[in-house]
């Protein structure tokens, strides 16, 4: 019998288990009922409230495949908490001839079994859930006390003996002092330097950072408010910083919130390592620059041989950033726009996934050789020539089969499985981007573009497949815009 071993670490309870105790009682299971182990499965810091688990999604996937038989777990409640769930993902797996087993809940097989089953699925759903009820009812408690409900206490603020927040002499001075120079016109990039500068660490004793500045700079608890859940306290706990300030700091940060996202839209570029001078096969780079006359700042790609050996004789040894990157952004919807450009993908993925490892033809060879001299060492046996070295070999040839067999099968199961349909799918999906974002624009061309290569009256855009490929003139390229892909864009 194979099998697999499914392990996993709650969060929620540190007295449980360890991984390392779950995988070795399931492996003396194993052991002790002759059950060979393939792989493992494991999901650290995972509740089982909720099948969101990657290993154990991945065991489910897995099992199709017809790899193995059974699932061992050190309790069912490591499968599942969620009778519900646990229900559902059995009976997926029954298709496929897999059992999960108990290693240390002893099951039998008989309509017995089915109700002890039910039983211990049963009571760790409602473990599971009173855990969770007297976690929130505790913490709701505290909170209509406006009492510290755990986890890493806010900067500026100190917890008493009786867990109460209190203002914390040494860090609330500081937290002031932020608002203070923000409003004042500072950018959080200086009062970051200015903290990292003065020796200030974060809580845990952290290198402080721009976030760590905007979760000060936005956080109520600052003047004075405590929250949880849907309780919210005014005054709850000590204020650090006067209200006034506190309200003229959100509105210069809403003001400011979208300026450095467009400044970092237009400085981020997105063709960076992908883009080719076609003249002289250099990469090209990102630059800005600044005219002289009005002060505009201009973004663009040079390529490198312009600048350091000035070897290069392209005609265009830059191209404007913007109208190119729009360019390349639409010549890439219309492929994925295109109902032939996504079946040709599917088709190919399909085609690809159905080829075998590279080991695993080496493996069925070595097989066969072996199989090979079990049957010649037969052969030999029933002729009458058989001694004590006749059957250690027979013994080495049938253990070398065995674990072969066992190699072939680790092998396959390392594959992915992937149906026509969850390809389609994933392409279609980029359909809907809005590339007006800079991190969809990105994503739609790092999936499918390999690089952009510039020539003299011409781009050629080359796609992550065979034989995919696109020209582009540069007429085309200075009028590209994305209204014609579809989607909320208007990138300027």
């Amino acid at each position: 019998m194979k099998a697999v071993i499914y392990a996993r670490y709650s969060s929620d309870n540190q007295r449980e288990e360890s991984i390392e105790g779950q995988l070795r009682e399931c492996t003396a299971y194993c052991k002790k009922n002759d059950i060979t182990i393939l792989r493992t499965y494991i999901d650290r810091a995972m509740s089982a409230k909720t099948d969101h688990r990657p290993d154990f999604q991945q065991m489910i996937k897995d099992s199709a495949k017809g790899l193995f038989d059974v699932i061992i777990v050190w309790k069912l409640d490591r499968f599942a908490r969620n009778r519900y769930d646990s229900a559902h993902y059995k009976a997926q797996l029954r298709k496929y001839g897999v059992k999960v087993l108990s290693a240390t809940e002893n099951i039998s097989e008989g309509p017995e079994g089915i109700i002890l089953e039910s039983m211990l699925e049963g009571m760790a759903e409602y473990y599971s859930a009173e855990l969770s009820e007297k976690v929130i009812r505790g913490h709701t408690e505290n909170a209509l006390k406006c009492k510290y409900n755990g986890g890493t206490p806010t900067f500026g603020f100190a917890i008493d003996k009786d867990k109460y927040y209190q203002i914390d002499p040494h860090t609330a001075p500081v937290v002031l002092e932020m608002f203070i120079r923000y409003d004042k016109g500072e950018t959080m990039k200086n009062i970051r330097d200015w903290l990292n500068g003065a020796g200030v660490t974060t809580v845990r004793g952290k290198k402080i950072d721009l976030n760590f500045v905007a979760a000060i700079l936005h956080n109520r608890k600052c003047i004075g408010e405590y929250s949880y859940r849907h309780i919210v306290t005014p005054g709850g706990i000590p204020a650090i910083v006067p209200q006034d300030l506190f309200d003229r700091v959100q509105q210069r940060l809403e003001t400011n919130r979208k300026a450095p996202a467009r400044h970092k839209a237009e400085d981020d570029y997105l063709l960076t390592t992908k883009l080719f001078c076609g003249t002289c096969g250099a990469m090209m780079v990102g630059e800005s620059g600044t005219s002289a006359s009005k002060g505009r700042k201009y973004h663009y790609y040079r390529c490198v041989n312009t600048k350091k050996h000035k070897t290069c004789t392209a005609k265009h040894k830059s191209v404007r950033k913007l109208p190119l990157e729009n360019a390349v952004v639409n010549a890439t919807m219309a492929k994925v726009m295109d109902d032939n450009f996504v079946e040709y993908i599917a088709d190919a993925v399909m085609d690809l996934q159905g080829k075998e490892s590279s080991q695993l033809p080496a493996l069925r060879k070595q097989l066969e050789e072996t199989e090979r001299g079990i049957t010649n060492m037969l052969n030999a046996i029933q002729m009458g020539i058989i001694n004590q070295s006749t059957k250690q070999r027979l013994d080495e040839l049938e253990e070398r089969k065995k674990d072969i067999e066992l190699h072939i099968i680790q092998e396959e199961i390392k594959k992915p499985l992937l149906s026509w349909e969850d390809v389609t799918f994933w392409i279609c999906r980029f359909r809907k981007l809005d590339v007006s974002r800079l991190d969809e624009r990105r994503r739609l061309i790092d999936s499918f573009v390999n690089s952009v290569t510039i020539f003299d009256d011409h781009i050629l855009i080359t796609f992550n497949y065979k034989e995919g490929e696109t020209r582009l003139d540069f007429s085309d390229i200075e009028s590209s815009d994305l209204k014609s892909v579809g989607g909320p864009y208007g990138v300027s």
